[in-house]
C-alpha cells in the first residue's frame, strides 16, 4: 500500500554538492508513505461497489418506479467511492495489516464516512439533495485515506 518516499538529498548514493558524505548520511527522521493502488485494491473495490450500491438503495427507500435515473446514477458513483475508500484497507502485498489499518483513531474515520453516507441517503428517501452530502462524505473520507501521509506504527 505505501511505500517510503525519499527526497533527492537522503537517497542513497545521492550528494548535495558542497555538502560531505557523511553530513547526509543520518537517518530520516520521519517517514512519509505514500498510496500505492495495486490491482488487489481495484478489484476489492470492483467487488465491494455493487454491495454498497444495493444497501445505498435499500437505504433511501428501495427500488421504485419513482427513483430517477439521476438518482440512481449518483449512488452508483457514492458506491464506487465508497468502495476505493474500504478497498484502501486492504494490504497491500508484502505489507502487514497493523501497518494498512493505521494507528490511530482517526485511521477508522474514512471507513466510517461509508455508513454516514447510507445514513445521509435514508434521511430523505429518493432525493438527490441527500445524496450529493452522501458523495461529499464519502469523498471526503477517500481523500483523508489515500493524501494523509503516515508514520509506520510502532511494534
Amino acid at each position: 500500500m505505501t511505500e517510503p518516499l525519499v527526497d533527492a538529498a537522503t537517497a542513497p548514493g545521492r550528494h548535495l554538492p558542497g555538502v560531505s558524505a557523511d553530513a547526509t548520511a543520518g537517518p530520516v527522521a520521519v517517514q512519509v508513505r505514500r498510496q500505492v493502488w495495486g490491482r488487489r485494491r481495484l478489484v476489492v473495490g470492483a467487488a465491494l461497489a455493487p454491495g454498497l450500491l444495493w444497501l445505498l438503495v435499500q437505504a433511501g427507500g428501495g427500488w421504485t418506479p419513482a427513483a430517477m435515473p439521476g438518482w440512481v446514477a449518483l449512488l452508483a458513483v457514492v458506491a464506487v467511492v465508497g468502495g476505493l475508500t474500504l478497498a484502501s484497507y486492504v494490504p497491500a502485498r508484502g505489507e502487514s495489516w497493523r501497518d494498512t489499518l493505521g494507528c490511530s483513531p482517526c485511521a477508522a474515520v474514512s471507513g466510517g464516512t461509508v455508513l454516514a453516507a447510507a445514513f445521509l441517503v435514508g434521511q430523505a428517501p429518493h432525493q438527490v439533495g441527500m445524496a450529493l452530502p452522501a458523495l461529499a462524505v464519502v469523498l471526503f473520507g477517500l481523500v483523508q485515506r489515500t493524501s494523509s501521509t503516515r508514520d509506520a506504527c510502532v511494534r
